[in-house]
């Protein structure tokens, strides 16, 4: 199950937030407000979904290999911005 979760969030992260966000508590206790976690479905979702891998599987520490992962997170969704305004 968690490799096709996985899959779902390479090529379909909306639908992989979606899905976390209505058939488990992934996003529980991570932010403050709503508003963040909507933005991220909106604008960033890899950002959004990377953001909580560090803070469910990494406890929330900020080392090495999660900021190197976030910023390409961070590139991929300017990518798939960039693409939609074409």
């Amino acid at each position: 199950m968690p490799i096709l979760i996985s899959l779902i969030s390479l090529f379909f992260p909306r639908l992989a937030v979606l899905l976390l966000w209505i058939l488990t508590g992934w996003f529980n206790g991570i932010f403050d407000t709503f508003v963040w976690p909507i933005l991220g479905f909106l604008i960033m979702p890899y950002t959004l979904l990377w953001y909580s891998v560090i803070h469910h599987w990494f406890g929330g520490t900020w080392s090495g290999v999660p900021i190197f992962i976030l910023i390409i997170a961070i590139i991929l969704d300017l990518l798939s911005l960039s693409r939609i305004g074409r």
